[in-house]
């Protein structure tokens, strides 16, 4: 055996460990967490505008519901706008002490370029800041074979990675009008089982070498390793102070994959998958965790191990640029925002 396939060899344990970890024995090692519900228990987040894609179910139902109890101005950005109105409407009765929650609706639709375009020019009209993305919404079908876009694009590439890039890039302007924003993307520990391969990101791979799980955490590595090179470009600019926040949830019971049939034992509920994007989006500690202004966090809401593919520099810049070709954004598209 060379030296080479040794150390593939031992990458494969490290991998199966680090997935292992964060999902079998995921409760034991969050047994000491507090509840969700405790975590902006003794918060005013009033003056603070939250969007939450994908907010009508899961862990996105959890996270904005938490947000809009503790005073933050949320919008709801989601497909399903009548199911959205009706849980800010339940929300709303259910408010302790006369509160008045803030909770508003917004359409978009994460297959669609044209309503991500939509969504951030109607947010981008309003000329308020934005404090905190949270891009929760997200896309994981292991039952079907590969699949396209109508833009050409494989699926979980395109709700996973590219689209919510695009309304990350076109968010920016209302995040830079605060003076620390914060943009958390749900991300998850299968980006390990992920390869960067932007060559099938729009066009047909063998039927024979493609794998449904991979292409989840082919897209999840993806997510990653923009966000990385976005917080990069950002940290370099002194006047920008957005930070950037991969979190992992946990293996959690949703509707993700159009439900879960059976509950795993080891398996968290929405809310409690929640609890490590609301710490992520509003704990003070994080910030001491970032590295040119990235952090990746685990569901136990510490720093969590991220796969050696998205420490890899020249590969981060590879899957940047192609994101940004794909979407027809300019090299200096980012300098240009600033500069605004």
């Amino acid at each position: 055996m060379d030296w080479k396939t040794e150390l593939m060899n031992i990458w494969e344990l490290v991998r199966s460990w680090e997935i292992l970890k964060e999902t079998v024995f995921q409760k034991l090692i969050t047994y000491y967490l507090p509840p969700t519900s405790s975590l902006l228990q003794f918060k005013d987040l009033s003056g603070l505008y939250v969007i939450v894609t994908g907010s009508t179910s899961g862990i996105g139902l959890h996270t904005a519901k938490e947000f809009a109890m503790a005073g933050a101005h949320v919008v709801m950005a989601c497909r399903n706008v009548k199911a959205a109105k009706e849980l800010a409407s339940i929300w709303k009765e259910e408010a302790h002490n006369g509160r008045v929650l803030n909770i508003e609706v917004m359409e978009l639709d994460l297959i669609s370029f044209s309503s991500v375009r939509s969504f951030a020019d109607q947010w981008k009209q309003r000329e308020v800041p934005l404090h905190i993305l949270i891009n929760n919404a997200g896309l994981c079908n292991l039952e079907d074979g590969q699949k396209f876009t109508y833009g050409g694009i494989e699926q979980h590439i395109h709700v996973n990675h590219v689209a919510t890039a695009l309304l990350t890039l076109l968010l920016l302007p209302s995040l830079l009008r605060t003076p620390s924003s914060r943009i958390i993307n749900v991300n998850s520990v299968g980006h390990h089982c992920g390869v960067v391969e932007p060559q099938y990101w729009n066009s047909k791979m063998e039927d024979k070498r493609f794998n449904c799980v991979r292409a989840y955490g082919s897209s999840k590595l993806a997510h990653i390793m923009f966000l990385k090179v976005l917080a990069s470009k950002l940290s370099d600019q002194h006047k920008a102070s957005i930070q950037c926040i991969a979190v992992h949830p946990g293996a959690v019971c949703t509707n993700l994959n159009g439900g879960t049939k059976q509950k795993l034992f080891f398996m968290f509920d929405a809310d409690q998958g929640a609890r490590s994007t609301i710490y992520c989006a509003t704990s003070d500690s994080v910030a001491e965790n970032l590295i040119k202004g990235f952090a990746y966090y685990s569901c136990s809401c510490k720093p969590g191990k991220l796969s050696p593919q998205a420490e890899d520099v020249d590969t981060c810049l590879e899957v940047w640029q192609k994101t940004m070709a794909i979407l027809e954004l300019k090299e200096d598209y980012l300098s240009e925002v600033l500069d605004s």
